[in-house]
């Protein structure tokens, strides 16, 4: 069991995720961050109605990213007040929505967002994923409105980077470029890819046909 006692303050990353997520887990363990990427699991407790399933893992991390993370800052910062800092990764929402509609392609056609976003998959969904993303960025901007000093809105589409996250966490910079995790990687079309498609575009026809 990992016990948090390794940085002064613990670091949520409450992006949504395909916002840079990834790249930060990476950034924030090379400096000395133990990170807890995503977990399902706790996603699906959440949603059973139990919060509280995550004060566990919140107490055995230095930091956190992806599912369900960016749904507890709330919570986290209840319990934890000074002590817990936020970034909150954003992209334009044009890039966001490629990024998650890509991945889709690539992942198991069984396997949907459900969990994460209420639907199957974002194809045929543009105006609803614009909703959930720019709700979720608005509701983090208006809760740390009063607390600016524990918010980060850090963007790396736009340039941010080491000095903008360092700054905030009060840690020195690394003498190395800002690492790139999870890119999308142009490799051919593979049979998931292929049978993705074809089950993407058969969505995207019904929900235009029958809304």
């Amino acid at each position: 069991m990992h016990t948090a006692d390794n940085k002064p303050h613990k670091v949520l990353v409450i992006g949504l995720s395909k916002t840079g997520t990834s790249t930060l887990k990476v950034m924030l363990e090379r400096l000395g961050y133990r990170v807890c990427g995503p977990r399902k699991d706790l996603l699906r407790r959440l949603h059973a109605g139990d919060p509280s399933s995550v004060d566990a893992t919140l107490a055995a991390y230095d930091a956190f990213e992806d599912w369900p993370w960016p749904l507890v800052y709330q919570r986290a910062h209840r319990i934890y007040g000074t002590r817990v800092k936020f970034v909150l990764t954003t992209r334009s929402f044009e890039s966001w929505f490629k990024s998650l509609t890509d991945h889709g392609r690539r992942s198991n056609p069984f396997r949907g967002m459900h969990d994460a976003y209420g639907f199957y998959r974002p194809v045929g969904r543009e105006a609803a994923f614009r909703r959930i993303y720019e709700q979720h960025n608005t509701a983090v901007r208006t809760y740390f409105a009063s607390r600016p000093d524990q918010l980060l809105e850090l963007c790396l589409e736009r340039g941010d980077g080491w000095d903008e996250l360092c700054r905030f966490l009060g840690e020195a910079v690394p003498a190395m470029p800002v690492p790139r995790s999870n890119t999308a990687v142009e490799l051919g079309a593979s049979h998931t890819e292929r049978l993705n498609t074809i089950v993407n575009d058969a969505i995207g026809i019904l929900y235009r046909r029958y809304g």
